[in-house]
């Protein structure tokens, strides 16, 4: 069993390259009065050319027999026929219909790994042919820059993404495709809302410090004196005690913003006595 790979000529390449350069695009919209604006990329219309005709029509021939007219003859089998250009955009496994090789390798009573291991070979081998040509167009060396380009892009994204705690679709707000900032009013917005969520993160950690110390320090204290002290029974207590946390619960400072309700609530805890 062998596989053969014969060169055709086609009508026409029926292939269209990449497009020659990245352009920025903008898109507008409104949500409740507020304008929205982000910058997003597309390929431009204009491609590049893709002249050569060429597809490989593949197939696997078994042994020799002699028909019923004592001809020799060769059973043949059609696996694919894969044009010039799909082994540049793709790989050659994605172009054949697997199911077909293992039909025919049954049909030639052949295990199929050996099948797809003459195949491998000669696909291979004619892959890596195709694109070393290809590596030596001008589309190849502009889409290559367009890889880095979009990569760099991807990354800047993320890494903004992070730095300001926000959706990557704000850096698209920001900034274009090629890193070039568009809206420098819209990035100060991400920065002072970005700077304010810290400054309100690290006042909710203090002040939760200080609600904790506060609590073992009454804690401590109730805890010391005489539960019958007559300012209030145990059953009191127990009401007071519910009071506090419902309130507590409803306007905490990470609820309301407001750290005054809740000052209030902590001197009305220690007279209360819980």
């Amino acid at each position: 069993m062998h596989c053969y790979i014969q060169e055709l000529q086609m009508k026409s390449s029926n292939s269209v390259g990449c497009g020659k350069e990245l352009c920025v695009t903008t898109s507008n919209w409104t949500v409740n009065g507020v304008s929205y604006t982000s910058y997003g990329y597309r390929y431009s219309d204009e491609k590049f050319d893709r002249p050569i005709k060429t597809a490989y029509k593949v197939t696997l021939h078994d042994k020799s027999y002699r028909d019923d007219k004592g001809q020799v003859r060769k059973a043949q089998f059609h696996v694919a026929t894969i044009r010039y250009y799909d082994l540049v955009d793709y790989y050659w496994g994605d172009c054949l219909l697997h199911s077909r090789i293992n039909d025919i390798s049954e049909e030639m009573g052949i295990d199929s790994d050996l099948v797809w291991k003459e195949i491998t070979e000669k696909l291979d081998a004619l892959q890596d042919k195709i694109n070393a040509e290809f590596a030596q167009t001008e589309e190849y060396r502009v889409k290559k820059t367009h890889d880095i380009i979009l990569r760099e892009y991807r990354a800047k994204k993320t890494e903004f993404a992070e730095k300001y705690e926000v959706q990557e679709s704000e850096y698209e707000r920001c900034y274009d495709i090629f890193g070039v900032l568009r809206n420098a009013e819209y990035l100060e917005k991400i920065k002072r809302e970005y700077i304010a969520r810290k400054e309100y993160e690290k006042g909710s950690s203090s002040y939760q410090r200080e609600y904790e110390s506060n609590y073992n320090d009454s804690s401590d204290s109730y805890r010391a004196s005489s539960l019958n002290s007559g300012l209030s029974s145990e059953k009191e207590k127990t009401y007071y005690k519910k009071f506090y946390r419902t309130l507590a619960t409803k306007y905490h400072p990470d609820v309301t913003g407001d750290n005054e309700i809740m000052q209030f609530l902590n001197k009305l805890k220690e007279s209360w006595g819980i």
